[in-house]
C-alpha cells in the first residue's frame, strides 16, 4: 500500500516547493505590520499568523516524508506524522475559535470569512488527516487520495489567509500607530485615557 505513494511523489515535490516559497511570502507580510502597536500585533500573530505558518510547515514536512525512499520504518513514520498533524489541526481550530470569541470579541473586522477559513476548514483538515490515517491502517486505496487532497487544501487555506493578511496590513498601513492605540484605549475604557480627556472637557465647559 505504501509503495503506491511513490506515484504521488511529483505532487509532493510541487507542494513542498510551494510551501517553502510561501513561508517566505508570509514573513514578508509580517514585516509589513511593523507599525501596529505591540499588543495588537502579538494578538493577531497568535490568532491568525501562527496557524498559517504551521499549515505551510506541515505541508513541507509531510511532503518531505512522502519523498523519502520507503521502507517499513519510513511507512510507519509517515502514518504517525499524518496522525499527529490531524490532532494538531483540530487543536489549532479550537484554539483560534477560542481566541476569536475571547481575545478578539470587540474586533468588528471578524466576519464570516474568518470563521470559514480560520476555524471551519482547518478543523476539517484535521478530521480528514485522521480519517486518511485510519484508511492507511486498513490499506484503503482512497487514503492516499484523501491525504493528497488535504495537503492541497492546506495550501489553499494558507495562501488565502496570507493574501488576506497582506491586504489587511496594506489597507491599515496609512493609519498611524497613535490612532490604533487611542482606539484600543477608548474601546477598553482605559482610565489613563479618560483622565487625559477630562481636562479637555473641563476647558470646553469653561
Amino acid at each position: 500500500m505504501m509503495l503506491a505513494l511513490q506515484d504521488w511523489q511529483n505532487l509532493y515535490m510541487l507542494t513542498g516547493t510551494a510551501s517553502a516559497t510561501l513561508i517566505g511570502l508570509l514573513f514578508v507580510a509580517i514585516s509589513l505590520g511593523g507599525y501596529l502597536p505591540a499588543k495588537e500585533a502579538r494578538d493577531y500573530i497568535r490568532t491568525f499568523v501562527e496557524p498559517t505558518l504551521i499549515n505551510y510547515a506541515q505541508v513541507l514536512f509531510l511532503s518531505c516524508f512522502a519523498l523519502m525512499p520507503f521502507q517499513i520504518q519510513n511507512a510507519l513514520l509517515f502514518r504517525i506524522a499524518v496522525a499527529i498533524l490531524g490532532i494538531i489541526n483540530i487543536f489549532l481550530a479550537f484554539k483560534v475559535l477560542w481566541r476569536v470569541r475571547v481575545v478578539h470579541q470587540r474586533d468588528n473586522e471578524i466576519d464570516r470569512d474568518h470563521w470559514i477559513w480560520d476555524v471551519l476548514l482547518p478543523g476539517m483538515v484535521g478530521l480528514l488527516f485522521v480519517g486518511g490515517d485510519v484508511g492507511l491502517f486498513f490499506e484503503q486505496h482512497l487514503a492516499l487520495l484523501t491525504i493528497a487532497s488535504v495537503v492541497l487544501l492546506c495550501l489553499a487555506i494558507s495562501l488565502h489567509n496570507t493574501w488576506v493578511l497582506m491586504i489587511w496590513l496594506t489597507v491599515h498601513k496609512g493609519v498611524p500607530a497613535v490612532e490604533h492605540e487611542s482606539v484600543s484605549h477608548h474601546e477598553k475604557g482605559d482610565p489613563d485615557q479618560e483622565e487625559a480627556e477630562m481636562p479637555k472637557l473641563a476647558n470646553r465647559d469653561g
